[in-house]
């Protein structure tokens, strides 16, 4: 397990891509274990999209190691 520092918006469940503006969205980061040595884009968003209420969808804005800037 590697830990990145993911910045992510979370879409609400039953809203489609053309139901909202992207500043509206409820933006978070956090620190979060990610599977692998290497984590795929998929495995990331995986990742993320497992810690939000079913049905939710999530926007990856930015994915840095602890100590990037």
């Amino acid at each position: 397990m590697s830990e990145y520092k993911i910045r992510y918006m979370i879409i609400p469940p039953g809203v489609g891509p053309d139901d909202y503006e992207p500043g509206s969205l409820e933006q978070r980061e956090h620190l979060v274990d990610v599977p692998g040595e290497q984590p795929t884009v998929a495995t990331i968003h995986s990742t993320v999209q497992a810690l939000l209420p079913a049905g939710s969808g999530v926007a990856i804005l930015s994915v840095r190691a602890p100590g990037e800037n």
